[in-house]
């Protein structure tokens, strides 16, 4: 995202919100941020907050300024792949995360 602190204070802002009662998490999956973004936050998840549902969205489309210049983002100019998807399904179940519901 480029936003300076930006899991610190997602991080806290999840846990406070966590404390308060049941959550839903939303986390939209990236083509190939898997490694880098979602089997972290993934794994963050089933550590910090072990009861809260996530919804694991295959939702994600190339718009705005990387349809626009694809030469400048070639690694999210396309929707994620099935075996991304199968891969963070996967990933989820096997740390005990409860997604299907929401998903």
């Amino acid at each position: 995202s480029g936003i300076k602190n930006y899991w610190e204070v997602v991080t806290r802002n999840h846990k406070l919100a966590y404390e308060c009662g049941d959550m839903i998490i939303r986390h939209l999956v990236m083509p190939n941020h898997l490694d880098c973004c979602t089997e972290p936050i993934l794994k963050w998840i089933s550590s910090n907050t072990p009861r809260a549902l996530v919804n694991i969205m295959e939702q994600y489309r190339p718009e705005y300024l990387v349809a626009r210049h694809p030469e400048k983002f070639p690694e999210i100019y396309r929707r994620p792949y099935a075996e991304e998807m199968k891969r963070a399904y996967s990933l989820a179940e096997k740390l005990g995360i409860v997604y299907e519901p929401v998903s």
